[in-house]
């Protein structure tokens, strides 16, 4: 009898833990997809702040600027290229890459680096097109 019991005992706590793994791992899968969709969010944000600043200052002409003091750059960004009427952020999302293209009204150039934090971003008309830059 007593063998039977911590048999039971034994098969009850083999379930549970299991389950309990099942759980964990479900979790950490959640996770993963949020921070996922947050990074992609937070780039799609951040390009968008900066189209929609070099297409006010497109508008008003050479030689007006504006300086966006609190640009958030996630982590997981592969690349910023600015090229044409395009800001193409390049985000690591589930063991790939996916674009996330922001288009504008106006051509664009300029360079950004692809370090996670907040940035000031200067956006300045020149003529035919607008100058993106670090500050």
């Amino acid at each position: 009898m007593k063998g039977q019991a911590a048999f039971e005992y034994l098969t009850i706590f083999s379930i549970v833990i299991v389950l309990v793994l099942i759980l964990v791992t479900y979790a950490g899968q959640l996770t993963e997809r949020n921070k996922e969709e947050l990074r992609i969010t937070n780039a799609i944000a951040a390009a968008s702040d900066i189209v929609d600043a070099a297409n006010i200052v497109s508008t008003q002409g050479k030689p007006s600027q504006i300086t966006l003091n609190s640009v958030y750059i996630p982590d997981g960004v592969a690349s910023i290229t600015i090229s044409g009427k395009t800001i193409l952020f390049k985000v690591w999302v589930g063991g790939g890459i996916t674009d996330i293209p922001v288009k504008s009204k106006t051509d664009l150039q300029g360079s950004l680096s692809n370090t996670q934090g907040v940035k000031r971003i200067r956006v300045k008309a020149e003529g035919n097109y607008v100058n993106i830059t670090e500050v």
